[in-house]
């Protein structure tokens, strides 16, 4: 049986999408969330000040990362003024943040080549960092860097965001298929969000009903996110949906019924598996 956890949440001016702070029970981590438009107003709050990790992201149409990058700070809030003045692309800043003892330098370091790590391993967005630090992580600091870095993805799942890669966490068992055309789509539906997993086809030739999904697949073309080999348009990341529907309209154009598009190995319908009477 899995450990129960306990998160609380302070939302600073009361708005649930304002600037908020989050601490797991008897954690000496602090999170802060501030979208850049309240980047002054979050710097009166206390303890922003403090040594940590944070991510920049942009989040598309559906709430989804689609760029993030990861940077340390010894200042806490402080180092965002640089990135406030330098980088377009971002429009929240997720902060992890502790005392020192805690966030050492060389945990600090650690931690952030770690991050940097598992987001390029998770094929979900794009990152914008250039290079990986060039930080070797000590055998004796890595056991803490891990603990650290699970308790961030546990915290950012809880926000929405995913840091695993899909297809690693997932059995094959798990992995859904939808085949129209000649086009081959994977996913995996985890009740609040359905993943269209990397390696998936994509219709580029048939136009989805709704503008938004075209739109996102011509910016993850651009950006390389959809790669063309031959004739074939391949997904290099996995992307996340609201709905079954959406993801397959992504997938094969037009306009579509995940529940019934979407089958698993057996050829069973999403509709099948999770819509029994």
């Amino acid at each position: 049986m899995a450990l129960s956890k306990k998160l609380e949440i302070i939302y600073h001016n009361g708005q649930p999408d304002g600037i908020r702070s989050l601490r797991r029970h008897l954690s000496t981590m602090t999170t802060y969330i501030i979208p850049r438009t309240m980047l002054s107003e979050a710097k009166g709050l206390s303890g922003v000040a403090r040594p940590g990790i944070y991510y920049l992201i942009n989040e598309d149409t559906d709430n989804n990362i689609a760029q993030i990058y990861i940077g340390q700070t010894r200042n806490g809030i402080t180092r965002l003024d640089d990135h406030n003045r330098s980088k377009d692309f971002w429009n929240k800043a997720i902060l992890f943040l502790a005392d020192k003892k805690t966030f050492s330098l060389d945990i600090i370091s650690g931690l952030e080549e770690y991050a940097i790590i598992k987001a390029n391993e998770s094929k979900r967005y794009r990152v914008e960092n250039k290079a990986n630090p060039k930080y070797e992580i000590d055998e004796y600091d890595l056991a803490s860097i891990e603990e650290i870095y699970d308790e961030i993805k546990f915290i950012m799942a809880t926000q929405g965001y995913k840091l695993d890669n899909s297809v690693e966490s997932t059995s094959s068992a798990e992995i859904l298929h939808t085949t129209q055309n000649g086009i081959k789509g994977l996913g995996i539906y985890a009740g609040d969000k359905f993943d269209v997993l990397e390696g998936s086809e994509i219709n580029m030739n048939k136009s989805v009903k709704l503008s938004k999904y075209n739109r996102q697949r011509e910016e993850l073309l651009s950006s390389g996110g959809i790669e063309r080999e031959g004739d074939r348009y391949i997904l290099k990341n996995t992307i996340s949906f609201k709905s079954p529907s959406g993801a397959s309209d992504f997938v094969l154009g037009g306009s579509t019924n995940g529940w019934i598009e979407w089958k698993n190995s057996e050829d069973k319908t999403l509709s099948e598996l999770y819509r029994k009477e």
